[in-house]
C-alpha cells in the first residue's frame, strides 16, 4: 500500500512538472482555449481496387481517430458540417518480399495508395489535398489459405489505422493551428 502511494505521488509530481514547463496535450488545446468545435462530414471512400470492404475499413478507422478529439465532431448530415473529408483508394498491391527454400512466397507486402482531401463547405475551398499517400506493411504468407487471408486482413487493418491516424493528425494540426508550438 505504501509503495502504491509513493508511485501515485511521484506520478502527480511528474505531471505537475510537465504542465508547469509548458507541456500541453495538443489534442485538447482547442477546447482549453475555447475555440469552436469543427464539424466534419466524411463521405464513403471511393474504392478503385478489387479489394472489397477496404473502403469501409479505412472509413471506420479514420472515424475512430477523429472521434477521439474533443474539438472535432463527425456528422452524418452534410448540411451540419463545416468541412467535408473525401478519399479514394487508388491501388492495392501484394508483392512478395521473401521466399522459402522452394521459391514459395513466405512474406508479402501490402501496399495501399490513396488520395484524400479536406474541403471547407462554406467557401468550397480545398483546405488541403494529398494527391497520393502510400502506406505499406509486411505480413506472413503461408500454405494455409485461411491463415494467409487472415494475415492479409490484419495487414490492411494496420494500414487503415495508420492512414486514419495520419489524416487525424493533419486535420487537428490544420484546424487547431498547433504547428509544433
Amino acid at each position: 500500500m505504501k509503495n502504491a502511494a509513493i508511485k501515485l505521488f511521484g506520478t502527480l509530481i511528474i505531471l505537475s512538472l510537465l504542465q508547469s514547463c509548458g507541456y500541453h496535450n495538443p489534442y485538447l488545446k482547442n477546447v482549453e482555449q475555447g475555440k469552436p468545435v469543427a464539424v466534419i462530414y466524411m463521405t464513403n471512400w471511393d474504392n478503385r481496387t478489387n479489394e472489397l470492404g477496404l473502403e469501409n475499413l479505412i472509413f471506420r478507422k479514420t472515424a475512430d481517430w477523429l472521434e477521439q478529439s474533443r474539438h472535432l465532431r463527425l456528422t452524418g448530415d452534410k448540411n451540419q458540417a463545416d468541412y467535408i473529408l473525401t478519399g479514394t483508394i487508388l491501388s492495392v498491391d501484394y508483392p512478395a518480399t521473401a521466399y522459402s527454400a522452394t521459391d514459395v512466397a513466405s512474406t508479402l507486402k501490402a501496399i495501399v495508395r490513396s488520395s484524400y482531401q479536406l474541403t471547407q463547405l462554406s467557401s468550397g475551398n480545398t483546405v488541403w489535398k494529398v494527391d497520393e499517400s502510400t502506406r505499406q506493411t509486411d505480413y506472413p504468407a503461408g500454405t494455409n489459405a485461411v491463415r494467409s487471408q487472415s494475415n492479409k486482413r490484419d495487414a490492411l487493418t494496420t494500414i487503415a489505422d495508420e492512414l486514419g491516424e495520419q489524416i487525424y493528425l493533419r486535420i487537428t494540426t490544420t484546424l487547431t493551428g498547433d504547428r509544433g508550438k
